[in-house]
């Protein structure tokens, strides 16, 4: 109790050290298990699109319209209340705010009047975020929104469902890119092209579409700012190989966004799928991987699993899966560790495979 206390007054004194800049911007808060970083990214594009200047504090750095201020943000109140301070003097028109459990444990939210709120999937961090009072309100298909405490025409669900008010009617996923169709409203309709790649992506995209739409953007800017953003690193992220097989990098750990992004890997491989996990995975996830992929790979001790071989570390894993690739097979580096940024902006399986000698 004592150590919430501390925590609550630092977040206080941080904000009245940079005098409250968050009371003059028009703040948007994201939140959820996955798909907040690639989320954001993508709204802060198509309300640049539409217009408006943006900033954006993610776990992958501070963007003022799309250029890096800074290539960390670690949450902390001070690091919140900087870039608040420093948006309110670029006169920047929305800052988009991803929430971690860092975020939320640092007690700044209750210092941010919010805007919007946007929920990618349900976590304590979404819930947490829900608490805080919000003008808008964004969360997929299984809300109650008459829970939200907003006004019902300042929510909007999306999803697949048929009770969705943003639906998704159709995803066309490709090797490159995703093609999503939506409905809004029962009758706008929007046919959207991202270069990212996957259903969770389509997901990320019908939460930003939703909210931008929401705040009234034009509807006629969406296809362009959802093009806008071209690669998200550890996103279903190709790593450069002269190999004559497929490498790419997903940071997923959570049951939902791994079913998501292996159903889109069986899609999307040509031959076969050797999947290479690290130890940000849970053990309980393994059968699960094990059903898509051809081939799985676990990084150091883990419950031994019929069909599952191990290796002692990541680069061990890798060089394993890399001698068992084949002509136009792709491998799959899943989980958080192999996704980590590097200061170049690039993830970690970049690095060990761009080293010289690999």
């Amino acid at each position: 109790m004592e150590h919430e206390v501390v925590g609550k007054l630092r977040a206080r004194v941080a904000a009245w050290r940079y005098k409250n800049p968050a009371r003059s911007l028009k703040v948007i808060a994201v939140a959820g298990p996955y798909g907040k970083t690639t989320t954001s990214l993508i709204l802060g594009e198509i309300l640049q699109e539409a217009g408006s200047s943006v900033m954006t504090l993610t776990n992958h750095g501070c963007f003022h319209d799309g250029q890096p201020i800074s290539n960390r943000y670690d949450s902390s109140p001070d690091a919140m209340q900087h870039c608040l301070s420093v948006a309110r003097k670029k006169e920047v028109g929305y800052v988009i705010v991803e929430v971690s459990e860092a975020l939320v444990a640092s007690h700044v939210l209750p210092t941010l009047p919010l805007m919007m709120s946007i929920i990618t999937a349900d976590s304590p961090a979404a819930q947490a975020l829900l608490a805080e009072p919000a003008d808008y309100a964004v969360v997929p298909s299984g809300f109650d929104v008459a829970a939200l405490g907003v006004a019902p025409h300042q929510a909007i669900i999306f999803g697949d469902s048929d009770l969705a008010e943003a639906q998704i009617v159709k995803v066309t996923e490709r090797r490159m890119g995703t093609e999503v169709d939506m409905v809004i409203d029962h009758q706008t309709k929007l046919s959207v092209a991202t270069y990212l790649i996957g259903q969770a992506n389509a997901l990320n995209v019908a939460a930003a579409v939703s909210a931008a739409y929401v705040l009234a953007a034009d509807t006629s800017t969406f296809e362009e700012g959802v093009a806008r953003l071209e690669r998200v690193a550890g996103n279903y992220d190709y790593v450069p190989t002269e190999a004559p097989y497929v490498i790419a990098v997903d940071g997923a750990t959570q049951e939902k966004s791994l079913e998501l992004v292996l159903g889109s890997a069986m899609k999307l491989k040509k031959r076969r799928l050797l999947a290479v996990v690290d130890a940000s995975i849970s053990n309980e996830f393994y059968p699960l991987v094990k059903q898509s992929a051809d081939r799985v790979i676990t990084v150091g001790e883990s419950a031994e699993l019929p069909g599952v071989e191990q290796a002692a570390d990541m680069k061990a894993a890798l060089d394993l899966a890399k001698r068992g690739a084949k002509k136009d097979d792709l491998v799959l580096l899943l989980g958080r560790d192999f996704a980590e940024l590097t200061p170049d902006g690039k993830t970690r399986s970049h690095e060990m495979i761009e080293a010289p000698g690999e």
